[in-house]
């Protein structure tokens, strides 16, 4: 390998791990960013998803005091939120884990889901629910097939994968942080 070829596959390092750092600090900063007076936490699965929806909460069978259309906004903005924040964490994962089995790479998603709900709770940083744990697992399960259908579109060449990332997540992250601020204005 040549010192041009050399140089080049360093940038591409140096960027894809430089956009990864920039994505576990917001990450930390989304998910961490405001304290709560009381600890909460949902463990029935669906309850807040199905609240959203139905405008019914389905432990306690009593409706919301909100808007309708209030809620629905909240709950394409947390549903997509939870699932979208989580995508590039199962498409990094796969990059830096790449043999291991979709299954494998998916569950340390939910294992890092799981971890950030537990952290959320025990420090009043959020409230625990499980609705986000399943919400985070399907992004990075969007995140891990994305990942491996660029291997396939690269025709597993492990740099060119890595270039493609590199190039478009920044760009993807802006439009996704962009979309976020928009739906939430």
């Amino acid at each position: 390998m040549d010192g041009r070829a050399k140089w080049k596959r360093a940038f591409i390092n140096i960027l894809l791990y430089s956009v990864f750092v920039f994505y576990i600090l917001l990450l930390v900063l989304i998910l961490f960013r405001q304290r709560h007076a009381v600890r909460s936490v949902n463990l029935i699965p669906l309850r807040g998803i199905l609240a959203f929806f139905t405008g019914t909460d389905l432990a306690t069978g009593g409706a919301p005091p909100l808007d309708p259309d209030f809620i629905r906004g909240l709950a394409v903005s947390n549903i997509g939120g939870n699932v979208a924040i989580f995508i590039p964490l199962g498409v990094y994962v796969t990059l830096f884990n790449r043999d291991k089995a979709i299954w494998k790479n998916t569950l340390l998603v939910v294992l890092v889901s799981v971890a950030v709900e537990a952290v959320q709770f025990t420090f009043k940083m959020g409230i625990g629910d499980i609705d986000d744990v399943l919400l985070n697992g399907i992004g990075g399960l969007l995140g891990v097939l994305l990942c491996r259908g660029i291997y396939l579109l690269c025709k597993e060449d492990r740099f060119k994968a890595r270039c493609v990332v590199a190039v478009i997540a920044p760009a993807v992250g802006i439009l996704s942080m962009a979309g976020l601020v928009w739906m939430n204005r």
